[in-house]
């Protein structure tokens, strides 16, 4: 049989509209999204075949292989497409159709609705006059005076419009006198362009292109504009390039009116095998610096080569140490010490690894002196073997590393004399080791021997000899036992678990100041840290022990969906004898037991997530040395409410509260806000609060904030105010992003 026209889906995907929401919305957002009010398809009561064609009408003059009229609730089927109108002419010698009075079309994913039409079937042309279309995907709608077709290649309207709002509640509306959509190149074309909100004409250009679907495209990106305090009024103009479909670029100049204008480029790269970003801002003349040229640049690269080979990068540098604190736009930003410079080269093999890297750092905290700067490393190797673990087993490995420290030249003036009191030099660690680990379902016991060897080879300096080393050995025993019964507990089944852990480990003491510190430090005392072979961080140090950790572990495991819903691990250190081993400048320590330490989490009440971490230390005149608790309630979606509180004595004096929420209120408005307050210090660290009002095409938010900008206690306040039209684009500052970074669960449905 003839074919019937074949309208694709592709006839009106309007470049504008390539944010397809609708397809990614839970059921609890459908009252969100403006209805399509699509006319159902009329019933067909035929069983069709392929290509068969159906014709139905209350007046139908039939002739084959020529001229068929349809009159009166006429319609005709193919496949997935059906068609109506008052009166369907239908020419089988040339395979075209008059199609005249009240025309509908339906197919899988538009709908069009016209005076008149007239199809070509055999080359796939048609004409349609006072057309409307709905499109399913996009959720997007519009009109035209008129509609040329070329089926899967190309369309072109005049005097047409979109917009994704409900037709008797249109707050914006595209209008164009003409639009023309390359469906073959993915590309489509306007001509004077009007964007209308509430029907007052608020954007126009002469000419604009964009992709037909989700594919990037070179052009202007809407505007952000926002005012600060420090930086006064900022507009942002960002310029998408796209060089290929595996790079693309973003060109922006960003105006400020206290600085002057900056240039910011973004250039991204991706392939199977890696991917990198470059990231560059640059400042010709600060206005509120006297005129001085700023900059910052960031890169990141990652290569795969050789099935397990990667080679990574990372660069980042500003031109001085205010940067962040002027044009960062977040506490994190403005509070960083250190920027990154890194290479690495790293390959794995069956049973072992090696790491090759340089790495380097720009101190940007103006408060760290010279003499606690990070050292270069100019290289640094490191080499790891393990036997496949195997249980009741001999299992043996090799750590090992080789690292050059450079920190160049530090000067020290004593007496009117200048000495070199810098430490350079080289460093070598091994660390064999061979264990027997022995576990069953209900028990483990792993005990575990091992020797550190370190050689060092240091540059001429006052502090150290040329080549001090160090020679240890370092036994451990873990051993554990599972035990496990059933409970019901709020008309649930669970399976209970307790879990008593002995860790014992010794490592004799060897008198150390004649080593220099390179990279060392402290590990943060935690539940985790009351099983580390070593409490120093790096292999300057290595802590002698003669110690006993007890541990307790309950869990709480619903048998029907084996989710863990309640978890508390407690436990301690109980030391046989003094620890000697320290770090520069610091005491010995002679206390018999280690802080108390406990940690919870449970997510067994509904909606809610509560976790909290305690560190007791009955040495401490203070006792309780870190407190942590966090809560979170999301009782539904959209809603989310956090509360976390920290609290911090060992080391200096830390006492924070954080609360963050998102909640909606009546049908489409929604608060937002974040409160992170020192409580000692009697101070808002960050300050922010705002509305966002949601609506089926368009949404709305505004959002006052004030935050900390530098470790001297300045602080910025900043409006900013976005607005999005749903399936378009988004006008002002992107708020979206921020959003989700401050308030933890924050999800932007659209």
């Amino acid at each position: 049989m003839n074919k019937l026209f074949a309208i694709s889906s592709s006839i009106l995907s309007l470049g504008l509209t390539a944010t397809a929401f609708a397809a990614e919305l839970g059921s609890e957002y459908t009252s969100l999204i403006c209805p399509l009010n699509i006319p159902d398809r009329p019933h067909i009561d035929a069983t069709l075949t392929e290509d068969d064609i159906f014709m139905k009408a209350d007046e139908v003059d039939l002739i084959e292989d020529g001229y068929s009229t349809l009159m009166g609730r006429a319609e005709m089927a193919r496949n997935r497409q059906q068609a109506t109108a008052d009166r369907i002419e239908y020419n089988a010698s040339d395979d075209t159709a008059n199609l005249v009075g009240n025309v509908s079309y339906w197919d899988e994913d538009l709908f069009l609705k016209s005076k008149d039409a007239f199809l070509q079937f055999d080359n796939g042309v048609g004409n349609l006059s006072t057309a409307n279309y709905i499109l399913k995907e996009s959720r997007g709608r519009g009109t035209a005076e008129t509609m040329v077709l070329d089926i899967g290649t190309r369309t072109d309207m005049e005097k047409t419009d979109y917009t994704t709002c409900d037709p008797d509640n249109q707050f914006w509306q595209f209008i164009a006198s003409s639009l023309s959509l390359d469906h073959e190149n993915n590309q489509g074309k306007a001509r004077h362009a009007i964007l209308r909100i509430k029907n007052i004409p608020v954007f126009y250009t002469p000419y604009i292109s964009f992709p037909l679907s989700k594919a990037r495209k070179s052009g202007f990106l809407t505007p952000a504009y926002g005012t600060t305090s420090r930086n006064g009024f900022e507009f942002r103009t960002p310029y998408y390039w796209n060089i290929s479909p595996a790079r693309d670029a973003t060109l922006t100049p960003r105006f400020l009116t206290d600085s002057g204008v900056m240039a910011i480029g973004e250039y991204r790269y991706l392939h199977t095998r890696g991917q990198g970003e470059i990231n560059i801002e640059y400042l010709p003349g600060d206005n509120a610096r006297d005129g001085k040229h700023r900059n910052f640049i960031d890169l990141k690269l990652s290569q795969r080569f050789a099935g397990t080979g990667n080679i990574f990068a990372t660069y980042s540098r500003v031109s001085d140490k205010f940067y962040f604190e002027d044009f960062g736009s977040q506490l994190s930003a403005a509070s960083t010490s250190f920027l990154e410079q890194r290479l690495d080269f790293s390959y794995a093999g069956t049973n072992w690894n090696i790491l090759a890297r340089v790495q380097n750092f720009q101190t940007v905290d103006r408060s760290i002196p010279a003499t606690s700067r990070p050292y270069k490393r100019l290289p640094q190797i490191v080499f790891n073997y393990h036997r496949p673990k195997k249980n009741n087993a001999l299992n043996y490995g090799l750590k090992g590393e080789a690292v050059y420290f450079d920190r160049g030249d530090n000067i020290v003036i004593s007496n009117g004399i200048q000495t070199n009191n810098s430490v350079n030099g080289l460093r070598l660690d091994l660390k064999p080791y061979v264990s027997f680990p022995m576990t069953t379902k209900a028990a483990f016991i792993k005990p575990k021997l091992g020797f550190n060897y370190t050689q060092y080879s240091l540059e001429d300096n006052i502090l150290f000899k040329s080549s001090p080393n160090r020679v240890l050995p370092i036994f451990s025993l873990d051993s554990g036992i599972f035990f496990e019964r059933n409970t019901r507990l709020l008309k649930t089944d669970f399976m209970q678990t307790l879990e008593p852990r002995l860790y014992y480990l010794f490592i004799p003491n060897d008198k150390q100041d004649d080593l220099p510190v390179f990279d060392t430090g402290q590990y943060t005392f935690s539940f985790s840290s009351l099983f580390y072979e070593n409490r120093f961080s790096g292999t300057d140090r290595m802590g002698d022990a003669n110690q006993i950790t007890l541990a307790l572990t309950s869990r709480l495991i619903n048998q029907t969906t084996g989710k863990n819903v309640g978890q508390i691990s407690l436990g301690q250190k109980f030391f046989l004898r003094d620890r000697k081993v320290t770090l520069p400048g610091r005491a010995i320590r002679d206390e018999g037991s280690s802080a108390f330490v406990a940690s919870a989490k449970t997510t067994l009440i509904d909606h809610w997530n509560i976790s909290g971490n305690i560190q007791w230390n009955p040495n401490n005149t203070q006792h309780t040395e870190r407190l942590t608790a966090r809560a979170i309630y999301r009782p539904g979606a959209g809603k989310i409410l956090n509360f976390s509180y920290r609290m911090i004595r060992d080391v200096g004096s830390i006492e924070q509260s954080d609360i963050s929420l998102r909640w909606p209120f009546g049908r489409n408005w929604s608060v937002v806000g974040r409160w992170n307050y020192a409580i000692p210090q009697g101070r808002s660290l960050e300050l922010f609060g705002g509305i966002e009002y949601e609506h089926c095409c368009w949404s709305f938010r505004a959002v006052a904030r004030r935050f900390l900008t530098s470790i001297n206690g300045e602080f910025d306040t900043g409006l900013f105010l976005q607005m999005e039209l749903k399936g378009v684009a988004s006008i002002g500052r992107k708020t979206v992003g921020f959003l989700k970074q401050q308030i933890p669960g924050y999800q932007n449905e659209f």
